[in-house]
């Protein structure tokens, strides 16, 4: 029935998404609307525009091409040509499968992802579009390299988090970014959408974000002060300043936001 998505404003999609987060209780039966309205076919508008994309079961912003508009519009201004782009938290690879279209051939896109059903999702949805420069790892960014506990809300929840433990918690593997580059190309962009883990993965990235320096554009889940206070301790001494992706200030409060984290290309690092 994604067909019928044609039918509902873009508005209206974006404006239901927003809800849910505002009003938790409103989630159960927005949720329930928009399983009717997913399905497999083709992006309707937005970054992703053309691309095929299963979104079965996920967000109805994914196929209606609607989904954190902002996000999309930065995502294609910095994966240029030839970049390479880390996704943590890539759920079924909506923003990867843009990256991997924008970044070319000659570029790359690790999607990382540890729950079984979205990294094979994101699979489907690469080799659909026959996009060989996106790679699924199907394991769990923090600053571990073994195994951590990891929650899982649904097979195909955007909730599924280190932070989410629960009764259907297992175990998964684990690594940190500066282990995975030591034999891998390093990030020119990493994006962050892992549900209030945000401060375990920089950890576990901070040398490669010293010796590197990508582009960061993460998600902060409700984490107050402390989010703000690892960036002051950890990333402002490397020449790190934090806006939102629109440039205004950090909102005051334990929130949720989108931070966009930018180098100074003249900082001179230690």
């Amino acid at each position: 029935m994604s067909f019928l998505l044609r039918l509902v404003p873009s508005s209206t999609i974006r404006w239901a998404g927003k809800l849910q987060f505002r009003y938790p209780w409103t989630k159960t039966w927005i949720n329930g609307v928009a399983r009717l309205l997913t399905g497999k076919g083709t992006i309707i508008a937005g970054a992703g525009k053309g691309l095929y994309f299963n979104a079965t079961g996920c967000n109805p912003g994914y196929l209606a091409g609607t989904s954190e508009p902002l996000e999309q519009e930065l995502l294609l201004r910095y994966s240029t040509k030839g970049s390479v782009v880390y996704d943590l938290g890539a759920n079924a690879g909506f923003y990867a499968v843009i990256a991997a279209r924008a970044v070319g051939p000659s570029g790359k896109v690790f999607a990382f992802e540890p729950t079984p059903q979205l990294a094979a999702r994101i699979q489907e949805n690469a080799s659909k579009n026959k996009l060989q420069n996106l790679e699924v790892i199907q394991i769990a960014v923090s600053n571990t390299d073994g195994e951590v506990t990891f929650g899982i809300v649904g097979a195909l929840s955007v909730e599924n988090s280190i932070r989410s433990a629960n009764e259907d918690s297992t175990r998964v593997s684990s690594l940190r970014i500066d282990t995975f580059c030591n034999d891998h190309r390093p990030p020119d962009l990493i994006l962050i959408d892992i549900e209030g883990a945000e401060i375990d993965a920089l950890h576990g990235a901070l040398k490669t974000i010293q010796k590197h320096r990508p582009i960061i554009m993460v998600e902060v889940h409700w984490l107050g002060t402390a989010f703000t206070d690892f960036v002051k301790q950890s990333l402002s001494p490397l020449g790190y300043r934090l806006t939102t992706y629109s440039g205004d200030e950090i909102p005051d409060g334990n929130v949720r936001y989108h931070g966009l984290l930018m180098p100074d290309p003249v900082k001179l690092i230690a």
